[in-house]
């Protein structure tokens, strides 16, 4: 009996927000997510992601001169961003960071999502989402692309799903958007509590 006044996911949960918003129907929001995984998988695997323990424009920086082979994968919180390569660009980065005293942990992905590994994949995903059937979001979507509330027919496009696919996950604006538009109280829905301990951070 619990109505949702806004919605947000991260990454991969957005489709599942837009989906229960009514921006797509489930069935086609399935499509999505099989194609995305499909393509995915289609890539080589070539890429990894690490968690970096420091201010974005730090990370921005450090990676800066590797802007082909990775980039800024998700800003989680004020002191928390993940990145997203080639495995021998973030290897560098991660060793340049390492002497400068920054911790940083390698997550365990089968690939590196959101970054420039993704983009041979991109104009296939935009035309499997030209096939969808986009309607306005009933419930107020945060999206992650923006880090702000979607307006207009913002996640009504195949392109704005390509550039999902591929851009950074804005979750830390993402939360503050939702406390603009009144959100107090956040409820997670997923198999682990990882969101919400992010959350907590920010």
């Amino acid at each position: 009996g619990m109505e949702p006044t806004a919605l947000m996911g991260h990454s991969v949960g957005e489709f599942v927000a837009a989906c229960v918003a009514g921006v797509f129907s489930l069935e086609d929001g399935l499509k999505l997510i099989a194609a995305r995984a499909r393509l995915m998988d289609s890539v080589p695997r070539d890429g990894i992601m690490a968690a970096v323990f420091a201010p974005e424009k730090r990370v921005a920086a450090v990676i800066a001169p590797y802007a082909s082979e990775l980039a800024i994968a998700a800003v989680n919180g004020p002191g928390s961003v993940v990145i997203s390569g080639r495995k021998a660009a973030v290897a560098n980065v991660l060793q340049q960071l390492a002497r400068e005293g920054v911790k940083a942990k390698e997550l365990q992905t089968s690939n590196a999502f959101h970054s420039p590994v993704m983009d041979p994949i991109l104009e296939e995903f935009a035309a499997v989402a030209s096939t969808v059937t986009f309607s306005s979001p009933k419930i107020t979507v945060v999206s992650n692309l923006t880090g702000a509330v979607a307006t207009g027919d913002a996640l009504m496009t195949a392109d704005f799903w390509a550039k999902h696919l591929r851009g950074c996950v804005a979750f830390e604006s993402g939360l503050k958007a939702m406390q603009k538009v009144g959100v107090n109280c956040f409820v997670e829905c997923g198999p682990n509590p990882v969101c919400i301990s992010m959350g907590r951070r920010v």
